[in-house]
């Protein structure tokens, strides 16, 4: 294999979102050379002559991802930009046949979309077909190991659930979640959180705050502040006479909203710009929980 065949494609992603950016450079750095810019003006610095398409956000701060392709084409006429945005209205798309943009992605973009995308642009199947990410769910957790008896007994396989005995028969409890899987959830968990509409910041963590995912500005010491604000919620409970279970706990900072959903094995914090953001963000967790 020649040099330039072994030299995998350097794509720019722009967006004002470090979640975005986060979750996008998650799924594509393992196939492509991924550089990160937060405006359009860090991405004209962040160019090189090794850049070989610009995927950028429509709505940012400043420049905008049209005025950005807009400068591109004078400056860089020849290098592929695509565009993606929450809401893909009718001007944007006239704007974008006029820059000669390759497409208009709608977020949140999922691989199955995004993937076969890149692939036609960067004209490389090789690099994005073999190496697509693996989107089964994660695997079951391996057997335990067989428990020690005293008295040189015959030792026996730990048991993979509980079983508890009552009135109508044994009922099965699932056996808690290994750290590994609960890991495994939460990266997933937190890659499409990221990509909602409006998402800012978007972490996990287990159930002492610990992050289990790279925190940005959701860090540890906020973990174990949403550790209380959980545990306060989930107290109150009783007294609202209500035994259901917490799905979702919402802080409201005036432009801001916090919306901490807990999962088995820990909880997801994410902050999003508006309350039809954090509606968003729910309604996602909820159809992954069921």
């Amino acid at each position: 294999m020649t040099n330039a065949a072994a030299r995998r494609p350097t794509i720019l992603i722009v967006d004002d979102s470090p979640g975005v950016l986060h979750t996008l450079e998650y799924l594509l750095s393992p196939h492509l050379t991924v550089v990160t810019a937060e405006s359009g003006a860090a991405a004209l610095e962040a160019l090189t002559p090794d850049t070989a398409l610009v995927l950028t956000d429509v709505r940012m701060p400043g420049m905008s991802g049209v005025d950005l392709a807009r400068q591109l084409r004078r400056t860089h006429p020849a290098l592929p930009v695509a565009f993606m945005t929450g809401i893909i209205e009718a001007d944007l798309r006239a704007e974008a046949e006029t820059l000669e943009v390759l497409d208009v992605l709608r977020k949140p973009l999922r691989p199955g979309v995004l993937f076969p995308a890149l692939q036609g642009w960067l004209g490389r199947r090789d690099v994005l077909l073999a190496d697509a990410p693996d989107t089964r769910p994660p695997p079951r957790p391996a057997a335990s190991p067989p428990v020690a008896v005293p008295n040189g007994g015959t030792p026996s396989p730990a048991p993979a659930v509980q079983v508890t005995g009552g009135a109508r028969g044994a009922a099965v409890v699932a056996a808690p979640p290994t750290p590994d899987r609960v890991r495994q959830q939460a990266q997933m968990f937190v890659a499409g959180l990221s990509v909602l509409p409006g998402v800012t910041a978007a972490c996990a963590f287990d159930p002492q705050g610990e992050p289990l995912t790279a925190p940005d500005l959701l860090n540890a010491q906020v973990g174990t502040y949403l550790k209380f604000l959980l545990t306060a919620a989930q107290t109150l409970a009783p007294h609202l006479r209500t035994g259901l279970p917490l799905k979702a706990a919402q802080l409201e900072f005036q432009d801001r909203v916090l919306v901490v959903c807990p999962f088995d094995g820990g909880f997801a914090a994410v902050l999003v710009r508006d309350t039809p953001g954090a509606s968003s963000v729910k309604a996602w967790m909820r159809s992954r929980m069921g």
